[in-house]
C-alpha cells in the first residue's frame, strides 16, 4: 500500500523548463518581471503569458503543465491546486501522487492521473476541460450541482455556472495537430531508456486511450482549431 504522505504529495514548487515569447512572473508582494527559464514559482505565485507564448512547468512531484497564448495561471495555497483564469493549460499528472484540481473562475477539474486539458475564456464565462487518459477525470461547474466524468477523447463545456454539452474528439487528429503537445510524444510508445522517468506513466495512459478510441472520421487540421473554440465534434445530445 502506498502510504499517505506518497498519496497526497503536495504542490509545493514548480520550476520553468522551457519558454518561448512573452512571459510574464508574478511573484508574491514583488513587482510582475520578465519570466526566465530555471525561475521557481510557489503556492500564490503566477505567470501570464501573450499572444504566441508558451511556457512550459515542471512540478516537485515531476508533473508537467504547458501553458498557452494569453493565458493566466497560477497556484493556489492549498495542497494540490491549480487556477487558470485565462487561456490554454495542459497537464500531465504523475499517477499516484493524490487529487489535483484544476479551477477556473466558473469550473473545476479533478484528476488522479494523468493527463488532460483546460481551456477557459472569459468573454464567454466558458470552460472546456478535454481528458486525454481514462483515469478518474471529472468537471463540476461553479455551484457543484453538476458533475461529469469524463472518459479518454470527451470533451466537457461549461457556461457560466452550466455544464451545457458533451462532447467527443478524436486523439489521434488532436495529437497530430495541437502544438500544446508537440515533442510530448505522448502517442508513442518510447523504449524505457529514452524516457523521462516522471512522464512514463502518463505516456503509458495516453497510449492506451488512444489505442482504445473506436476510430472517428478523419478531422482536418482547420477543423481540430475551431473545436477548441467551439466544441463542434461529435457532440453528444446537451445535459439535462
Amino acid at each position: 500500500m502506498p502510504s499517505s504522505a506518497h498519496a497526497e504529495t503536495p504542490l509545493a514548487r514548480a520550476m520553468i523548463e522551457s519558454l518561448r515569447n512573452s512571459v510574464r512572473l508574478l511573484l508574491r508582494d514583488q513587482a510582475p518581471r520578465p519570466a526566465r527559464r530555471r525561475d521557481v514559482l510557489t503556492p500564490g505565485d503566477a505567470l501570464s503569458t501573450a499572444q504566441s507564448a508558451l511556457v512550459e512547468l515542471r512540478f516537485n512531484d515531476g508533473s508537467l503543465a504547458r501553458i498557452g497564448e494569453r493565458a493566466l495561471f497560477r497556484f493556489v495555497p492549498n495542497r494540490r491546486t491549480l487556477r487558470l483564469d485565462n487561456g490554454t493549460v495542459l497537464l500531465l499528472i504523475s499517477p499516484g501522487q493524490g487529487r489535483t484540481n484544476i479551477r477556473t473562475p466558473n469550473a473545476s477539474a479533478g484528476i488522479r492521473g494523468s493527463a488532460l486539458f483546460v481551456q477557459y475564456t472569459p468573454a464567454t464565462d466558458t470552460t472546456v476541460v478535454g481528458a486525454l487518459t481514462n483515469s478518474g477525470i471529472e468537471v463540476g461547474n461553479r455551484n457543484r450541482s453538476q458533475n461529469q466524468a469524463l472518459q479518454a477523447g470527451q470533451l466537457a463545456v461549461v457556461v457560466r455556472d452550466r455544464i451545457t454539452r458533451i462532447a467527443q474528439f478524436d486523439l489521434k487528429t488532436f495529437y497530430e495537430t495541437n502544438e500544446l503537445v508537440q515533442g510530448l510524444k505522448l502517442s508513442e510508445d518510447v523504449p524505457s531508456n529514452r524516457s523521462d522517468p516522471a512522464l512514463a506513466a502518463v505516456r503509458a495512459e495516453t497510449l492506451d486511450a488512444l489505442q482504445r478510441q473506436i476510430k472517428l472520421p478523419a478531422v482536418s487540421a482547420g477543423k481540430l482549431d475551431s473545436i477548441w473554440q467551439d466544441v463542434l465534434i461529435s457532440p453528444k445530445r446537451p445535459l439535462p
